[in-house]
């Protein structure tokens, strides 16, 4: 870009802001243009000064919290620690009217300090952007939703960034209270490494055993316990051990699965699939109905979307199951190019209204109806360290056989 028009683009700045402290409401027409000339491909300084002028005066919009974000994550990417800062310096004095509610500046926070302890970038601001979610965590932690996941996201990371400055006192700490948060199976295989690294190995073996029984299906954990067993225990079979043990987790991951399941009513729904097939209340009773909301948008959903996939596979000729991928998109024109992009055969219908009904907070929300019509089981979220087609096999072979 050349200098001429660089001054452009910084005299349009200082004709939108002033740089100087927030005056009147943005027009949506001002912000239109700000935010289309945002999303063009500029050169480096002169984006981050259009976007650090924006998510300055203009928090409350959504836009403004969104470019707050990728500007941070474009200094950390350029090695940029004053412009960082500066923006860094916004999110410590975020207003509580912004865009950006607590649980996302934590979770954020977490986000850039984890790219610059993994990725190496920036790394000595990590620890202050870490101890900053962390303060946020502990002044706001009643209120907040997904507490103990958030929790124990932001000590994992801590934990990283105190193993990479090897203080390994405090980065077992930091992984005690992320695990008492909730055992993530990777936070209890880092513990465990640490743990065997030591020479506390009886600790390390449990911290190996609790992961795999939280991810069933990793190879790698399996082998820690197998090699660390054998070492503890010379004179038994490694393999039989593994193999029972895992047995036994999975008959314990069963029984946990089938104890969830609830009995309340269904909505009056009627979802109609892009074919315009019509499923309702009354033509679903008699059969195992899953439903699950999604969005296009949606990462997780994305993620989980092959696994409903695999599972529709197998079950899509049983006449006493039926299945729906019900869209939450606002943009309808992008749902049928991203199922035939991604060559996904289950039924499909459009269901922002139906959402409501079921009371989605939260996608991908998988929702199972039994024979007799009631709900009996509901899904938030998606876990890869689960078994996605077993657990829901357990579920349907529930629900066939009462």
């Amino acid at each position: 870009m050349n200098r001429t028009i660089r001054v452009i683009l910084l005299m349009l700045v200082v004709l939108m802001f002033g740089f100087c402290s927030r005056q009147e409401e943005i027009s949506p027409e001002r912000m239109k243009v700000l935010a289309d000339t945002l999303a063009q491909d500029l050169e480096y300084e002169p984006w981050m000064e259009m976007a650090y002028e924006l998510a300055k005066n203009y928090p409350e919009e959504y836009v403004s919290g969104m470019v707050l974000i990728q500007a941070a994550e474009r200094s950390i990417m350029e090695e940029d620690s004053k412009r960082f800062k500066m923006i860094f310096e916004l999110l410590k004095h975020y207003p509580e009217s912004g865009a950006l509610e607590m649980i996302d500046q934590i979770a954020i926070c977490n986000r850039f300090a984890w790219i610059m302890s993994s990725q190496m970038l920036l790394p000595d601001e990590a620890p202050a952007v870490i101890a900053f979610a962390i303060d946020q965590f502990k002044a706001h932690e009643a209120g907040l939703q997904y507490r103990d996941e958030l929790g124990s996201m932001i000590y994992d990371t801590q934990a990283v960034i105190f193993e990479i400055t090897n203080d390994t006192t405090k980065a077992l700490e930091a992984y005690d209270t992320a695990i008492a948060f909730y055992g993530e199976p990777e936070t209890l295989l880092k513990r465990g490494l640490i743990l065997e690294a030591t020479g506390e190995l009886d600790a390390a073996l449990e911290d190996y055993i609790s992961a795999l029984s939280r991810a069933p299906n990793e190879a790698l954990i399996a082998s820690k316990v197998k090699t660390l067993y054998a070492e503890l225990n010379p004179d038994q079979d490694a393999v039989v051990f593994l193999n029972d043990l895992q047995e036994s987790l999975q008959e314990s991951r069963r029984e946990a699965v089938l104890a969830e399941a609830f009995f309340i009513d269904a909505p009056e729904f009627e979802f109609t699939d892009l074919s315009g097939k019509i499923y309702n209340n009354l033509n679903m009773l008699g059969k195992v109905f899953f439903v699950d909301f999604w969005a296009t948008w949606c990462n997780p959903c994305r993620r989980e979307l092959p696994e409903f996939q695999a599972f529709y596979e197998m079950n899509k000729d049983n006449p006493r199951v039926a299945f729906i991928a019900a869209s939450t998109d606002s943009e309808r024109e992008k749902v049928v190019p991203y199922i035939s992009e991604m060559n996904y055969t289950f039924p499909v219908c459009y269901a922002a209204e139906a959402a409501a009904k079921f009371e989605v907070e939260g996608i991908p929300s998988l929702f199972i109806i039994g024979p007799e019509g009631k709900i009996r089981y509901k899904i938030v979220g998606f876990d890869p360290d689960k078994d996605f087609a077993r657990e829901m096999t357990w579920r349907m072979e529930s629900l066939l056989d009462d």
